[in-house]
């Protein structure tokens, strides 16, 4: 039977041997320890993997476009940001200050979807007779649109919005309290083949919509009206933030 020695059975100098039972405990807090780190990079590994296997299915073409959308996109935020930066520059000189102000409450009604517009894009129609898309999709649609660049989009006459938002609706879905239904029709501007390639790359939005058994069919083209417009409530919290220069 174990017992832990008294001072008198230890000679001065001696060593005494850890109990068993101690020795045990240890090697098993280190058994886990390991088991947990290679559980740990398993799961990494996995992870990594299944990314990878996500672009390993996409075809060399669509690898590219993919790449060349990125790269447009990355291009006109770089060229959105020093145009944002120049106007700031010139109404803070007061140079031009009327005209910088005119043409920044052009593009913010045209990006808020405050004014109609028009120019080159899609027109995207979606026939749903089993009522089968769900809201998910047309969120998963205009995101993919607005990630290819698309500067408006409307939804059967619906203006979308950075508030815009879409549920499942008893026949259709419902957007921003608008019941809206089979045949659904999505306009958005901006570059055509660029907004039609984003949307019909393997596994997106439209082989989402054609696996529920929907149809759909996009036309590109020159001229795009959305004459749908939104109406902005005035904000509750957020306030303009002090100049730095201040």
């Amino acid at each position: 039977m174990a017992h832990v020695p008294e001072p008198s059975d230890v000679s001065a100098g001696a060593v005494v041997p850890a109990p068993a039972r101690r020795r045990w405990f240890s090697r098993s807090q280190l058994l886990v320890a390991a088991l947990c780190a290679l559980l740990g990079f398993a799961i990494v590994l996995q992870v990594r993997q299944t990314r990878a296997d996500e672009f390993a299915s996409m075809r060399q073409d669509d690898l590219v476009r993919l790449l060349d959308e990125i790269t447009q996109r990355g291009e006109e935020l770089t060229e959105e940001q020093s145009r944002l930066r120049r106007d700031r520059n010139d109404l803070l000189s007061g140079s031009d200050a009327q005209q910088v102000a005119e043409r920044n409450a052009t593009v913010q009604g045209i990006l808020a979807g405050t004014l109609p517009v028009e120019g080159p894009g899609i027109e995207l129609a979606i026939f749903d007779a089993e009522d089968a898309v769900r809201a998910s999709t047309f969120v998963h649609v205009i995101e993919e649109l607005r990630n290819a660049g698309a500067e408006s989009i409307e939804v059967n006459s619906v203006r979308i919005g950075t508030s815009s938002y879409v549920v499942d609706g008893d026949g259709g879905v419902v957007i921003d309290d608008i019941q809206v239904t089979s045949p659904y029709t999505i306009l958005a501007i901006g570059e055509p083949q660029t907004l039609s390639v984003a949307l019909d790359i393997p596994g997106g939005a439209l082989a989402t919509i054609r696996t529920a058994g929907a149809r759909v069919d996009v036309q590109e083209s020159d001229l795009v009206q959305i004459l749908s417009t939104r109406t902005l409530a005035d904000p509750e919290y957020a306030v303009p933030a002090p100049d730095d220069d201040d």
